[in-house]
């Protein structure tokens, strides 16, 4: 490893489900194939009882104690992956290091965010869609037009081989969910009436992995044929795309790069999405999957995929390349090179 910089500091703890827990799971596998030495402050103790812990420690991460600074020293960067707790430290880690590195996974900015750059707390911010940067770096730099305030995009690694590509699917139903956080924007207010009015040549079978009061408050209660699962403990993510043989998702929110994307290419399973924020980088209309401007394209792909099934197994194989392409080890080794590098010239 010929770069300057040879360790990095995360504040926060990866997941197996959720889209900034579960990125910061795969780039820190990136990492120590890169061998970057990867050192983790979690933000409480309850990491210890995670199913990731053992996994991390095999992994050759190291994990402080909670909130524990100690072992920071001047020069070494501290990331935090779209977490409020990170901003919160701030002001505490630049006592230790001025390498202050914030990745925010939404397309809006934090208050917080704000407020920190404004007082020059924030050293590099990083996204993960290019389109998200050109949108949030003029904003950030008009509070604060210090020039060593670096912004860079990198090319987020997917580890695939936790999504086996699954080519044989019951024949008996048609298979179809949603996959999110229970969060009430996660959902579209017309979810049920896209899933209903959708046709099939055999019964439909709908699985919402990540519901609760709040998702039902929102959309309504789901019909029988439809079964619910309040999070991953109930229903893993392979379960939920070995039954699905499409991920039919409208939302009211704009996704930044979502990670179900990924996961639903790896496994075979064709996205109908809607035709906003990074969806439109990640799917090719018509050839990967299906981008939505209204309620009815919503139907009229879910239809055609249920009655088409070879063009939807075509479909799935043309998107299972493509998450390669978008989401492989050599591609994002190669700009996390350029970040590190980056990070090596930060201000001390």
């Amino acid at each position: 490893m010929s770069r300057a910089l040879k360790r990095i500091f995360v504040h926060g703890f990866p997941s197996l489900y959720g889209g900034a827990g579960t990125e910061l799971h795969h780039q820190m596998i990136v990492w120590r194939k890169m061998g970057m030495d990867v050192h983790l402050i979690p933000t409480g103790d309850g990491f210890y009882p995670e199913d990731l812990y053992v996994e991390l420690l095999r992994l050759g991460v190291v994990i402080h104690a909670a909130d524990d600074w100690t072992a920071l020293e001047p020069g070494d960067p501290v990331m935090g992956f779209c977490n409020s707790e990170f901003l919160d430290a701030i002001p505490e880690i630049r006592k230790h290091t001025k390498r202050t590195v914030f990745v925010n996974c939404m397309t809006w900015l934090f208050d917080k965010e704000k407020e920190l750059m404004k007082e020059g707390l924030i050293a590099m911010f990083l996204y993960q869609n290019e389109e998200v940067r050109q949108k949030n770096m003029p904003l950030l730099q008009g509070l604060n037009a210090d020039p060593s305030v670096r912004f860079m995009t990198f090319k987020p690694y997917f580890h695939s081989d936790a999504f086996p590509f699954i080519t044989e699917r019951t024949d008996e139903y048609f298979g179809c969910g949603r996959i999110s956080r229970q969060d009430a924007d996660k959902f579209a207010r017309n979810t049920l009436q896209i899933y209903e009015y959708f046709v099939s040549p055999v019964p439909k079978r709908g699985l919402f992995l990540g519901f609760d009061h709040r998702s039902e408050e929102k959309i309504g209660k789901p019909y029988d044929w439809i079964r619910t699962a309040r999070d991953q403990t109930e229903v893993s993510q392979q379960e939920f795309y070995k039954h699905c043989k499409i991920v039919l998702q409208p939302t009211d929110t704009t996704e930044n790069w979502p990670r179900v994307g990924f996961e639903a290419m790896a496994s075979g399973s064709v996205l109908i999405v809607d035709n906003r924020g990074g969806w439109r980088q990640m799917v090719e209309h018509g050839r990967t999957g299906w981008l939505c401007d209204h309620e009815r394209d919503f139907i009229y792909y879910a239809s055609r995929m249920a009655y088409e099934p070879h063009w939807r197994d075509d479909m799935a194989e043309a998107a299972r390349e493509r998450g390669l392409e978008l989401g492989g080890l050599e591609a994002s080794s190669a700009s996390w090179e350029e970040v590190f590098d980056a990070m090596a010239k930060l201000p001390e």
